[in-house]
Formats: C-alpha cells, structure tokens, sequence
C-alpha cells in the first residue's frame, strides 16, 4: 500500500532537495502528484492493491486473517472524558473494506492536506514570481507573473511597471557590452549600484534570493557543521568555527578561490611565522 503512495511522491521528493531548484517547476511538479494521489483514491485502485497483496501472502504462505485476540475496552471510569494518552483501545482492522477505510484513504488524505497547506495558492504564486526574476526563465521580467508576489510585499503596480520596463533595457545593454547575467544572483549585483532607482525591483530581488521553497538547503548545511564540531576542535572559538563553516556551506564558492594568493595574503599578515609559506 505504501510502496504505491510513496512512489509517487519520491519523485517530488528528490526533485525539492535538488540544488539547482526551479520554484515555478516545484509548484507544478505538486499539482501533478496531488492530483494523482486524489486520483487513486478510490475503491478500484485499493482492490488492486489488495489482491496484489493477498497473491504475495499467498505465495510466501502467509495467512491474510489476523488471528482472534481478545479485545481491550476502554476503562468505564474514562468513558465520560476526553482521553489525550493511549489507553490501548483501537478499531481491530479485518476485512478489506476496514483496511482501506482506515489505512489507504486517511494516508492519502493527509498526504493531500500536508501539501496543500505547504503550497497553498497563494504560496504558489509568489514562488513562480520569484522564478520570473531568473533570467534563464521563460517568463523573466514578466509583470503578470511578478504582480502576485509584489502585492503580497506590499510593492505597487504603477512603480513595478515602470521599473520593469527600464530594468529590462539596462540588462539587455549590460548584455551588449558583454556583462553576463544567467541567474537571479547576476541581477542582483547588476542591481545593486542602480538599488535607488529600482527599490521596489531591487527588493524583490533580494527576497527571491533569500526564499526557500524547502529545508533541504538548511539540512545540508548543518550536515557540514556536524562535520567542523568533532571533538578534536570543542576548543576552538567561535569565530574560526564560523569561518570554517562558511567555507564548508559555501563550498563552490570557496573552490573558486586562488589558492596561492590565499596563502600570499596570510603570510604577509603573519611575519613572525616559523614556516616560510613565501
């Protein structure tokens, strides 16, 4: 039963933990499983499952019906309250109807809820405006995709528009003189020289920058600081800690670095070193 549901979403599960996200195609991508899912809830789907599970049992001699066991009652002096903890009593699942009813259709319901409520409508909109500030996008710079998220930033439609139309040009003449602008990083620091002109833009940009549509990112981070924070360095202080870890997050940047001049730089700082980096 499970294999079936979760197959489904594995997908969009890999594709949210992706480095190199899309925000507008992770908005689709969630329609398409939560359609499906809403798709295989049904009575014909589950009889499927169940005589694909009773072909296995079968096969393996595993008996379908659970045996009879004596079943617990709720103590008669709680009966009159709300019970918050466990006290041992539960529905005793025996046909298929039971299974379905109770297993199938309320995972799959929550399933659906927890997505919906993680990508609301409204969610949604604003991650495929903060895709259209991506230049590689089909629809960059586009106000009908940009409107949601600006009024949702309390940006006005008057000053997007016009903003809009000189952004648009100043990329295309950056472009021309040989400026590359492929990511929404690009246009930020093509940007932030013209910030005062552009403050409504320019703040979108930076929130787009800063808008996770997961926690992938933040998971992965502290993956690497497990990695820094061994017990060989509890004595060291938090500033090299710090570096270190940003050095670790930020590791693509970090192996663009020049190593040599790295190196150069430190020795200069430091004269009264014992070993000659120089």
């Amino acid at each position: 039963m499970l294999e079936s549901i979760f197959s489904l979403t594995k997908t969009l599960s890999d594709h949210l933990q992706a480095t190199d996200l899309e925000l507008a195609s992770a908005t689709d991508l969630v329609c398409s499983v939560v359609d499906t899912l809403n798709e295989k809830r049904n009575v014909e789907t589950w009889n499927a499952i169940w005589e694909c599970a009773s072909d296995q049992c079968a096969s393996v001699g595993i008996e379908m019906q659970r045996p009879q066991v004596r079943r617990k009652a709720q103590p008669r002096h709680l009966q009159e309250f709300v019970v918050n903890s466990q006290t041992g009593s539960r529905e005793r699942l025996e046909t298929s109807d039971d299974y379905r009813n109770h297993c199938f259709f309320p995972v799959i319901d929550r399933l659906v809820s927890e997505l919906n409520r993680r990508f609301s409508s409204e969610s949604c909109h604003i991650l495929r405006g903060a895709t259209a500030l991506n230049p590689k996008h089909k629809t960059f710079m586009d106000k009908d995709c940009l409107l949601p998220m600006a009024k949702h930033y309390g940006v006005m439609e008057e000053n997007l528009s016009a903003e809009l139309h000189q952004a648009k040009r100043l990329i295309e003449r950056k472009k021309q003189n040989g400026d590359i602008v492929n990511t929404t990083h690009d246009v930020l620091v093509l940007l932030r020289p013209y910030k005062d002109a552009f403050v409504d833009l320019y703040k979108l940009v930076c929130i787009s920058m800063t808008l996770p549509v997961t926690s992938a990112a933040c998971e992965r981070s502290f993956s690497c600081l497990r990695r820094l924070k061994t017990y060989l360095r509890n004595r060291s202080g938090d500033a090299r800690t710090s570096n270190l870890g940003v050095l670790a997050i930020s590791s693509r940047r970090a192996k663009e670095l020049d190593i040599n001049a790295v190196i150069d730089r430190f020795a200069a700082n430091h004269n009264n070193r014992r070993i000659v980096l120089l």
